[in-house]
C-alpha cells in the first residue's frame, strides 16, 4: 500500500494549473487576439484609421507585491501599454504613440486575484460546447382517456458569441428555422437565401419528398421575396428586400464580429458531419446548415440517435483567463464606440491620449470582479478550502443554468464524470449537483475538456514505464477501460479471469487482452477533500459528502496536530496554499525567526568535476547563441538569473528588436541622449555580436547600447517593463579554466524532513574563484555586496486577517543551520503540523448515551479541553471608520472627546486612535471621532447655568468607533489612510479612514459545532468536569462522549475504524497512512487489520483488557461519578475531530430595543440588523392552545407593531398605571390594501351609526 501511494504521488498534477495556465494563455494569445479583432478602426468616411500593435504590448511592474496589496487595500494590477498609430488621410498626418490602455488585474502565483485588498478567485464554469446538438422533447396529451405523446425533434446551433439558431420539425413533419426574438421561417427559404440552389439541396439531403415541395422556389429572387414577406409586413421594393436579406444573414451568421463559432465549435461540427473545413473558419457556412438538416432528418427516421446533452463531450470548462478575455472584449467595444463618437465631435483633430484613457477598461474589470457571480471571495478558512475553491466547477452563472429551473438530469452523476468530476463533493441545498469539484488527477486540455490519466494496457500488461495518457470523455467512448483498481503481478500483468470494463457507457466482461486502458489509482474517482477521508469505502455517500464539506469549514486551532490516521495526501494540500513559503533555492538557513528567514546558497569548493564537455554544454544553456566563440577565450566570474516574485509574464520575441527598442525608449522618455565613450570590444571579438548582446540587456540596466563601439546612456531612468529576462553578468575578468568549480553534493550532512515535492537534488551549481591582478570591466550598475549576492531574505506574515476572519500566521519550519532543497516548505501555519495538513485534534472519544445530553448528535466534552486550549482558535476582526463631510463641517479624529473618562483617555494616542497592544472590551473607544452639529438656541435658565459653570455649549457630538457587543481582545494592527492636500504649497496630509484589527481568542463552549471526517457532526451540549467523565481501566478519561445511535442509521462505519487505529497509534506511538478503498487488498481488510493491530498492541503493552476475543474493539469503561463500570463494553478510541467555523458567539443574539421596518413598523430580521425574533402563525396557535389571550395580545401589539403602545409602556410600568393596547400597524396595512382595492372599511355600531374611521 505504501509503495503504491509513493508511486501515484508522482503522477498527481499541479492542482493550480487550471487557474495559472488559463491566465498565461490569456496573456500570451487572448489579449493579443481581442485587440487584433478591432484592427483597424475607421470612421464612416474612412478618413481616419486607428491601428493597434498588440503583439508589442507591455506590462509594467505592479506598484505593490501581493502582500502589500492586501495590507494597503490596493488592487494587484499592472499598467497595460500598447503602441497605437493614427493615420489621418485627410490632413496626411501619422501619429505613433505608446498609450496606457488600462490596469490589468494580475493573478498571483497561488491562483487568485487581489482587488481592493481582498483576495478573490474566479470559479471555473461548465457550459455547453459550441456546435450542433440534436434533442427531443416529449409532451403528454390526454384525449378521451387516452394518453398521446407528441414527439418534437430539434437541433440547436450554439455559438461562442452570437445568435443561436434552432431548426425544428413540427407536427406536420416540416422543418422550420427559428432565431431568438424573430418568427420562424421555412428552412428551405433560409437555405436559398444562403445562396444554395435547388439541385444542391436535393443532392445533399437525399430525400425525394423535398424535390416536389412547393416551398422550393424556382429562382433566388422569389425566395428572397417570400422570406421577406414572412419577416416584414411592410411593403417595400425588391432592392430593400435584398439589402435586408444581406443584413439578416451576413450580420447574424457570416460576420466574424457578430458571430463567432470558435475553434472548439468548428471542430465539433467537423467531427459530427465529417467536414474538413479549417478551424480558422469560425462562422457558419451554407454546408453546415445543409448537413445539419440532413442529420436532423436521419434522427427523425431513427437512423441516428439524439445527443446526450449531459455527456462531458458536449461540455467544456470556461476558465478565468477566458472570462477575463470576454470582459476585455466588452471593454474594447465600449472603447470603440467612444472613439467613433470622439472622431465625430473633434472633426478630425483627434488626440489619442484624450480618447484612450484607462477609465473604460478599468470600469469593465471592476464591474466583473465586483458583481459577477463567478468572481467570489477566496475561501481562506484553511488551506483545503482555499485549494478546493480554486478547483471548483459550477454550472450556474452568466451563460449557464439557473438553480431554480435546473432539473435532476443536470444535477445527477453521469458515467463520463468518472475520473473527471467528483461524485461525492457537492454542496447541500439548491446548488446540489450544480457546483462540483474536479477529481484529484484531472486537468484541462486546450479545448477546455476535462481529461484524466490512464495507463495503457498491451496484451494484458500495464505499461507503467510509458507513463500515463490523459484522455477526454469523447476519446474514451471508443476504447475499453478498466475502471476498478486491481492487483497485478510483479511484471504488471493482469490476472486471467474476466474483468468488468466500460465502453461507451456500457459495462461488460472481457478478458485482459481486450482491455485498452486502466485507471492509475483508486483515488482517481474522488476529489482532494474526499481523498483525505480514511476508510471512505465504509461510509455512506451522503455522510462522505458532509465529511468533505465540513473539512473545508474547519478552523485553524492555536496548537495544530496532525492526524494519527491519514491517507497520505495531507502534505499535498499545503503546497498550493497562499499562506506558505517555499524555498526559492537550495541553501543553508543562516537565520530563522518569526519575522524572517535568511537563506544562503553557499557553493561547495571541495568537489570538482573535470568533464569539459559537460561544462561546454552547460554554457550553451546559460548564454546566447552568439557566445559560442566567447567560451574559447574568456571565462565568467559571477553570474545569476533574473528572478521575479512570480512567473506571470510571458516571454516576448521581436523580429526587428533594435528598432522597436529604440522607438520605445525614445517615445517613453522624450529625453536627449548623452554619449559616453566606452569601448565594448573587450569581451566580444565581433562587434556585431556585441550589439545584439547588449540590446538584449537593455531592460536590465539603466543605460542603453545603441551603436557598436560606444555606450549611449539615457539621462533619465527609462520605465521598467516586464518582458523576457535573460541571464546577465555581474562582472567579467580574465580567468583561467582551472578556476571553474562545480558542486552536485550537499556541503553539510544534515537530515531534514522531505516531501514529495522537493525538487531533485544533485543540481549543478557553479562557483568561480577570483584572480589577483585582473582587470575588471563592470557592465552592471547593481551595487550588491559580494557576501550578500547569494543570500535571500524571506519575510514571514504574522497575525493577518483572512477573508473568513481567521488568523494567518507563518511559523518557521527549520531552525538555523539546516540545509534545505529548492521547493521545500520553510514555514508552518495554524493549519499544518510537520509539513502536513492539520485541521483538528486527536481526541479520545467514547460512544455511549449519557443522561440524554447527547440526544440528536449532541456532544459532551471534557472540561480539560478548555483550560488546556485544545480547541482554542484565534480570530481577527476588522473595524473601520471613515471621515465624512457633513452640512456643518467635516468629521474630526481627536482625543478631545466630551465627557471622556480617564481610562479611555490613557488607551488613546495623541491622534485619538487606540494604541497597538491595548486590551479592549465591549464599549471601549477604538477611534475618537467628533461630528459637528447645528447650534441650538439656549433657554434663559440654560444660559445662566452655562455662565455659572463657565463652559460653552458644545457644537459637536461624540461619534467614536467603539467595540461591539460580545467582543474582547487585543489590538494587533492599525491602518491609517491619509490623503495629501496639494494646494497652494500645502502638503499636509488628512486622515480619511482608520482601520483597527482586533485579535480575540475563542475557547470552545456550549453551542459550538464539532465534526469528524465521516460526516459525524454535533453541537456541544454540556461541559463535564474531569472527575465526572468516564475513564479507561488505566485511568485515562474520555475527552468526548458521542451518541452511539448516530452510527448505524447514518451508515458511516469509517469513524469506528478510525477510532480503533487512532487508539492503536497513540499507544504504539505510530501513525498510519491508509488509502481509501483498501478492500481491494483482501476481503474485510480493514476489519482484519484492526483486530490484528489490537491484539498486537495488547501483547506489546501487556494489557489484557486492550483486546478481548468476545468483543474486539470495545473496552470496559468506568463511570466517573460512581466508579462502577458500565454494564456493556463501550466502543472507544482516538478520532480526529475538528472545530467548525459555525461558532455560537457569531449566532447567539438577543434584542431589547432596535430598529423597525418603515412600512409594517415591526422589528427587523437578522443578527446583523439587530433584529427581533418573528412570532409567527404556528407560535400564535401554540398560545391559543394554552388559552393565554392577554399574553398573546401583548406579543402582537406593544411588543411588536403598536407604535403608540410601545412608546408608553415604559411610563406605564414605572407609574403602575393601566396598560392600554392600541391597533397594530399590520392591521392598518391591511386596511390600506383593501382601500387600494376600492373597499372602504369602517366600523359601525349596532344602530348602523358611523363609529370609527381608519
Amino acid at each position: 500500500m505504501l509503495k503504491s501511494l509513493n508511486f501515484i504521488s508522482f503522477l498527481i498534477p499541479d492542482f493550480l494549473d487550471i487557474q495559472r495556465s488559463s491566465f498565461f494563455y490569456f496573456l500570451k494569445r487572448g489579449l493579443i487576439y481581442e485587440f487584433q479583432k478591432k484592427n483597424p478602426i475607421l470612421n464612416k468616411k474612412k478618413r481616419i484609421k486607428i491601428l493597434f500593435f498588440p503583439k508589442f504590448y507591455q506590462l509594467t511592474a505592479p506598484k505593490q507585491n501581493p502582500d502589500q496589496a492586501v495590507i494597503k487595500s490596493k488592487t494587484y494590477a499592472s499598467e497595460l501599454y500598447i503602441p497605437i498609430q493614427k493615420i489621418d488621410y485627410q490632413n496626411k498626418i501619422t501619429q505613433y504613440k505608446w498609450l496606457l490602455i488600462g490596469f490589468l488585474p494580475l493573478m498571483t502565483k497561488r491562483g487568485y486575484f487581489i482587488t481592493n485588498g481582498v483576495p478573490r478567485v474566479i470559479i471555473n464554469q461548465v457550459i455547453r460546447k459550441p456546435g450542433a446538438y440534436f434533442q427531443e422533447s416529449k409532451n403528454k396529451l390526454i384525449k378521451s382517456n387516452k394518453t398521446q405523446i407528441n414527439r418534437q425533434l430539434y437541433v440547436d446551433l450554439i455559438s461562442h458569441r452570437g445568435t443561436w439558431l434552432r431548426l425544428e420539425i413540427d407536427k406536420r413533419n416540416k422543418i422550420w428555422a427559428k432565431m431568438k426574438k424573430s418568427p420562424r421561417i421555412p428552412v428551405l427559404l433560409l437555405l436559398q437565401t444562403f445562396g444554395i440552389n435547388k439541385k444542391t439541396i436535393i443532392q445533399t439531403v437525399l430525400n425525394s419528398n423535398f424535390e416536389s415541395d412547393p416551398n422550393i422556389l424556382k429562382n433566388k429572387k422569389d425566395s428572397i421575396e417570400n422570406l421577406f414577406s414572412l419577416i416584414n409586413s411592410k411593403s417595400k421594393n425588391i432592392d430593400e428586400v435584398i439589402e435586408n436579406r444581406r443584413k439578416l444573414i451576413c450580420y447574424k451568421f457570416l460576420n466574424a464580429r457578430s458571430y463567432y463559432l470558435g475553434k472548439v465549435g468548428r471542430k465539433q461540427l467537423n467531427n459530427k458531419f465529417g467536414l474538413s473545413i479549417s478551424t480558422n473558419q469560425t462562422t457558419l457556412t451554407p454546408y453546415d446548415i445543409l448537413l445539419t438538416i440532413d442529420s436532423l432528418i436521419q434522427v427523425f427516421k431513427n437512423k441516428k440517435n439524439c445527443d446526450d446533452i449531459d455527456h462531458l463531450e458536449n461540455r467544456r470548462v470556461r476558465t478565468s483567463g477566458e472570462l477575463i478575455q470576454n470582459q476585455l472584449a466588452l471593454g474594447l467595444i465600449r472603447l470603440e464606440k467612444r472613439l467613433v463618437d470622439k472622431i465625430k465631435k473633434d472633426k478630425g483633430f483627434l488626440q489619442l491620449q484624450n480618447v484612450f484613457t484607462p477609465r473604460t477598461l478599468n470600469s469593465v474589470f471592476k464591474e466583473f470582479f465586483g458583481s459577477n457571480p463567478l468572481s467570489q471571495f477566496l475561501d481562506q478558512a484553511n488551506p483545503l478550502s482555499e485549494l478546493t475553491h480554486k478547483r471548483r466547477l459550477t454550472s450556474i452563472g452568466p451563460g449557464g443554468v439557473s438553480r431554480d429551473t435546473a432539473g435532476m438530469a443536470i444535477r445527477g452523476i453521469h458515467p463520463t464524470h468518472y475520473g473527471r468530476i467528483c461524485p461525492i463533493e457537492t454542496p447541500e441545498g439548491q446548488n446540489a449537483g450544480l457546483v462540483n469539484s474536479m477529481t484529484t488527477f484531472s486537468s484541462l486540455n486546450k479545448d477546455g475538456s476535462i481529461i484524466t490519466p490512464f495507463f495503457l494496457i498491451y496484451k494484458g500488461q500495464i505499461q507503467k514505464q510509458l507513463g500515463v495518457q490523459k484522455i477526454a470523455s469523447e476519446f474514451s467512448k471508443r476504447h475499453t477501460i478498466l475502471l476498478n483498481f486491481v492487483e497485478t503481478s510483479k511484471l504488471n500483468f493482469l490476472s486471467n479471469y474476466p474483468f468488468t470494463i466500460q465502453i461507451d457507457q456500457n459495462f461488460r466482461k472481457v478478458s485482459r487482452k481486450n482491455i485498452k486502458y486502466s485507471i492509475i489509482s483508486c483515488l482517481q474517482l474522488i476529489s482532494i477533500a474526499t481523498s483525505l477521508i480514511p476508510f471512505l469505502e465504509h461510509d455512506d455517500a451522503n455522510r462522505a459528502l458532509m465529511g468533505s464539506n465540513m473539512q473545508r469549514q474547519a478552523i485553524p486551532l492555536l496548537n495544530s496536530e496532525q492526524p494519527i490516521v491519514g491517507t497520505g495526501f495531507e502534505n499535498k494540500v499545503l503546497f498550493y496554499s497562499s499562506n506558505f513559503i517555499q524555498s526559492p533555492q537550495s541553501g543553508l538557513i543562516l537565520y530563522s525567526s518569526h519575522k524572517k528567514i535568511i537563506l544562503s546558497s553557499f557553493l561547495d569548493i571541495n568537489y570538482k568535476k573535470s568533464n569539459e564537455r559537460f561544462t561546454r554544454e552547460f554554457y550553451k544553456k546559460i548564454f546566447f547563441k552568439y557566445q559560442k566563440s566567447f567560451f574559447k577565450f574568456y571565462y565568467i566570474k559571477y553570474f545569476t538569473f533574473i528572478k521575479y516574485f512570480n512567473y506571470l509574464f510571458q516571454y516576448k520575441t521581436r523580429n526587428n528588436f533594435k528598432n522597436y527598442l529604440f522607438k520605445k525608449y525614445f517615445i517613453l522618455n522624450n529625453k536627449k541622449i548623452k554619449i559616453i565613450n566606452l569601448k565594448n570590444n573587450i569581451i566580444f571579438l565581433n562587434s556585431n555580436k556585441c550589439i545584439d548582446y547588449l540590446l538584449n540587456k537593455i531592460q536590465i540596466f539603466n543605460f542603453s547600447y545603441i551603436s557598436r563601439n560606444i555606450d549611449i546612456n539615457c539621462t533619465e531612468k527609462p520605465k521598467f517593463f516586464l518582458q523576457k529576462k535573460v541571464p546577465y553578468i555581474w562582472n567579467t575578468k580574465y580567468l583561467k579554466k582551472e578556476n571553474l568549480i562545480f558542486r552536485n553534493k550537499k556541503p553539510f550532512n544534515i537530515t531534514s524532513i522531505k516531501n514529495i515535492y522537493t525538487l531533485p537534488t544533485n543540481k549543478v551549481i557553479l562557483q568561480f574563484n577570483s584572480l589577483k591582478n585582473s582587470n575588471t570591466k563592470y557592465i552592471s550598475i547593481q551595487n550588491t555586496p559580494k557576501e550578500n549576492r547569494f543570500r535571500t531574505e524571506l519575510f514571514l506574515i504574522n497575525y493577518t486577517r483572512s477573508n473568513q476572519g481567521t488568523c494567518l500566521v507563518q511559523k518557521p519550519f527549520f531552525k538555523s543551520g539546516y540545509w534545505v532543497e529548492k521547493g521545500s516548505l520553510l514555514t508552518n501555519n495554524l493549519s499544518s503540523d510537520l509539513g502536513e495538513l492539520a485541521l483538528g485534534k486527536n481526541i479520545l472519544v467514547g460512544y455511549l448515551p449519557w443522561e440524554g445530553y447527547n440526544f440528536e448528535d449532541a456532544i459532551l466534552i471534557n472540561e480539560s479541553l478548555i483550560y488546556n486550549d485544545v480547541y482554542t482558535s484565534i480570530h481577527i476582526e476588522k473595524y473601520k471608520i471613515e471621515i465624512r463631510e457633513t452640512l456643518f463641517g467635516s468629521d474630526e479624529i481627536t482625543k478631545k472627546i466630551p465627557n471622556l473618562d480617564f481610562k479611555s483617555e490613557l488607551s488613546l494616542d495623541d491622534r485619538g486612535i487606540i494604541k497597538i497592544g491595548s486590551w479592549i472590551e465591549e464599549g471601549d473607544i477604538l477611534v475618537g471621532r467628533i461630528t459637528p452639529t447645528q447650534k441650538r438656541n439656549l433657554l434663559p435658565h440654560e444660559k445662566l447655568l452655562y455662565d455659572i459653570v463657565g463652559k460653552d455649549l458644545s457644537s459637536y457630538k461624540n461619534t467614536s468607533l467603539r467595540v461591539p457587543r460580545g467582543i474582547e481582545g487585543r489590538v494587533i494592527n492599525i491602518q491609517v489612510f491619509e490623503k495629501k492636500n496639494i494646494f497652494k504649497n500645502n502638503f499636509d496630509s488628512k486622515i480619511t479612514s482608520v482601520a483597527v484589527y482586533i485579535a480575540e481568542s475563542k475557547k470552545i463552549k456550549i453551542g459550538d459545532k464539532i465534526a469528524g471526517r465521516h460526516g459525524n457532526k454535533g453541537i456541544v451540549s454540556k461541559i463535564l468536569v474531569l472527575e465526572d467523565m468516564p475513564y479507561f481501566p488505566d485511568g485515562n478519561c474520555l475527552d468526548m462522549i458521542l451518541n452511539p445511535l448516530g452510527v448505524p442509521s447514518r451508515m458511516n462505519i469509517g469513524q469506528i475504524f478510525e477510532s480503533l487505529f487512532g487508539l492503536i497509534g497513540k499507544k504504539l506511538m505510530k501513525r498510519f497512512k491508509i488509502l481509501p478503498f483498501d478492500e481491494i487488498f483482501g476481503y474485510e481488510a480493514s476489519r482484519s487489520l484492526s483486530f490484528f493491530k489490537l491484539y498486537e498492541t495488547s501483547l506489546k503493552l501487556n494489557k489484557c483488557w486492550f483486546f478481548s476475543p468476545n468483543f474486539p474493539g470495545k473496552f470496559k469503561i468506568f463511570d466517573g461519578r460512581t466508579g462502577i463500570n458500565f454494564t456493556y463494553p463501550i466502543m472507544s478510541g482516538f478520532s480526529y475531530m475538528m472545530k467548525l467555523i459555525h461558532l455560537v458567539d457569531e449566532k447567539i443574539h438577543a434584542r431589547s430595543t432596535g430598529s423597525y421596518s418603515l412600512v409594517t413598523q415591526q422589528p427587523l430580521r437578522g443578527r446583523s440588523k439587530h433584529g427581533g425574533q418573528r412570532f409567527g402563525e404556528m407560535e400564535v396557535w401554540a398560545l391559543e392552545g394554552f388559552g393565554v389571550a392577554y399574553t398573546l395580545q401583548e406579543l402582537l401589539t406593544v411588543k411588536s407593531d403598536d407604535v403608540k403602545g410601545r412608546t408608553q409602556i415604559l411610563e406605564t410600568v414605572l407609574k403602575h398605571s393601566t396598560l392600554y393596547f392600541g391597533t397594530p400597524e399590520s392591521f392598518k396595512v391591511l386596511i390600506r390594501e383593501l382601500q387600494a382595492l376600492c373597499l372602504d372599511v369602517k366600523i359601525y355600531d349596532r344602530n348602523i351609526k358611523y363609529y370609527f374611521n381608519f
